[in-house]
């Protein structure tokens, strides 16, 4: 069936080629957030605490809070798929904002709307089964026992009754980053064909207004482990985001499917094992392409400026040299420490792991599931909460910089900061992925499980390359390995001696290092 419309708004069917579970998948439906062997554990453990009367808090606080003053959101109503999209924009006149957002079953109509501070379906901007604010006599049990042990995590954690508003960042409140900087902010959703639905966030002009002339589209892609909050995390002098719409773009940040954004599918839940079976493939053939084409048909404009941070710089180039379509489509990728050869990272976090992946029969066994869990509560109680305290930071930073490298950019002040809206979900075939190249005997970069080379010779787009002389994941041999083979479309590039992987995109400093060349690359592109 199809999705009950606004007055004036086209229905659509759904997403093409989303498929019915077949009979054995729905066997295997079942969260894995943990082993099936702790169940018993969990299920003593919320009967417990029933017992002993616990109150149910709110956990998901998806919700805008009701004392937050948003003058620039707008209101908004997107239909998707494609084509020949109906966007009605209304802006708010006055008064109190909040956001609302709401999904039908078959993904056919997101909005961002003016209203009371609640949440009216798990949306684009939810963290995935939640439905708000849980009552005192909520069923704990049912969901543990059907996988979801989100629940459970608010009784257990520590210091879990200081609400959620008591904190300056949430890790799923974009408007929250945005427009109190002063800069309007839309939502859309990008219904892929199969079956994801991605939350697509669009800065259209700067604080100067929106002016005459139509702006340049660029789209920014985050890495693994992050959304489209770290693109607005800091200063409006200081974001990449901010700073490209003063300078006269059309900004749109993408958020890959299964992190905090992109939590919903025209058939399976979050809490679904089939929900989590892609890895960084699917995220090159499908994210990528959908959200480019929506761009276009909102926009009218043909070319695209990408800006890929990180896995997005990957995502790019694995879309650029599977489908000849995207050569006429992107402006220039701008691709700031893009990982490929993975065989070269010195990440020793990442190297552990991938090994480890590669070995244990664990791995083996499990089947599709979700990487890292983090849930509105346990974001806000463990790095809003114990990684702030001076005796465990340090510990939390030195965990951080044995993932992504030191940095000599960013402060211990900025970390804290930064860990409000990190890191966001993936799934575990996104790792898998990254731990076969890397267990590689020779380096090479495939599709999953071990399937045909990424030519990167095929790559017809402009090529930017921006590399750092301290990056533990982006190796300088993984950087050369692309360069050559990107040769023949390489127009410029920029090394930075002291970066580390995180700086292109958390150092308050790069307006200064690495931003110009971002400008002036899309400035060329776009003449």
């Amino acid at each position: 069936m199809t999705a009950r419309s606004p007055r004036g708004i086209a229905k659509w069917p759904r997403a093409r080629h989303a498929k019915r579970p077949k009979p054995q998948e729905l066997k295997q439906n079942l969260s894995w957030a943990f082993r099936s062997s702790l169940l018993p554990v969990l299920l003593l453990a919320v009967l417990a605490l029933a017992s002993f009367g616990a109150e149910s808090r709110r956990l998901h606080a998806t919700a805008v809070d009701a004392t937050q003053t948003y003058p620039n959101v707008y209101a908004f109503t997107a239909v998707v798929p494609k084509p020949n999209i109906t966007i009605q924009v209304d802006e708010s006149r006055g008064g109190r904002r909040s956001i609302s957002s709401s999904s039908t079953s078959d993904g056919g109509v997101a909005s961002l709307a003016d209203g009371a501070a609640s949440t009216t379906g798990t949306g684009a901007t939810g963290t995935g089964g939640s439905k708000g604010g849980m009552a005192p006599d909520a069923d704990l049990v049912g969901p543990v026992v059907s996988g979801d042990v989100s629940g459970l995590f608010q009784h257990l954690a520590p210091n879990s009754s200081v609400p959620v508003s008591a904190y300056s960042l949430r890790i799923d409140d974009m408007a929250g980053l945005v427009t109190p900087k002063g800069y309007p902010l839309e939502q859309h959703v990008v219904v892929t064909g199969d079956g994801y639905k991605l939350g697509t966030f669009r800065i259209p002009y700067g604080r100067s207004g929106r002016g005459a002339v139509k702006r340049p589209p660029v789209l920014l892609i985050h890495g693994i482990s992050l959304a489209s909050t770290c693109w607005v995390i800091n200063q409006p002098t200081e974001s990449l985001a901010f700073i490209l719409a003063d300078r006269g773009y059309d900004v749109w940040m993408m958020n890959t499917r299964g992190n905090t954004f992109s939590r919903e599918h025209v058939l399976y839940r979050d809490t679904q094992s089939s929900f989590w079976r892609f890895s960084v493939d699917e995220m090159a053939k499908w994210d990528l392409r959908e959200t480019m084409k929506y761009i276009q048909d909102v926009t009218g404009i043909s070319k695209v400026g990408l800006v890929g941070h990180s896995q997005g710089g990957t995502i790019a180039l694995m879309a650029l040299s599977d489908d000849p379509w995207l050569a006429d489509s992107v402006s220039v990728l701008v691709a700031l420490g893009p990982c490929a050869y993975v065989k070269y990272m010195t990440s020793v976090v990442l190297k552990n792991f991938c090994r480890q992946a590669n070995t244990s029969e664990i791995f083996k066994l499990l089947p599709p599931q979700e990487l890292v869990y983090m849930s509105v509560q346990m974001q806000q109680t463990y790095l809003n909460g114990v990684c702030q305290m001076p005796g465990t930071m340090l510990t939390c930073l030195t965990t951080m910089e044995g993932i992504f490298g030191a940095s000599r950019r960013i402060t211990a002040a900025q970390y804290r900061r930064y860990w409000q809206i990190w890191p966001s979900s993936t799934s575990l075939g996104n790792a898998m992925q990254w731990a076969e190249i890397y267990n590689e005997p020779k380096a090479r970069f495939f599709h999953s499980g071990y399937g045909p080379e990424y030519k990167l010779e095929n790559v017809k787009a402009p090529i930017i390359m921006v590399s750092g002389g301290n990056d533990v994941l982006a190796a300088m041999e993984d950087v050369a390995e692309q360069k050559r083979r990107l040769r023949k479309v390489l127009r410029k590039e920029l090394h930075v001696p002291e970066y580390s992987h995180m700086d292109f995109i958390w150092d308050t400093g790069a307006v200064r290092t690495v931003y110009p060349i971002v400008l002036e690359s899309l400035a060329e592109s776009f003449a």
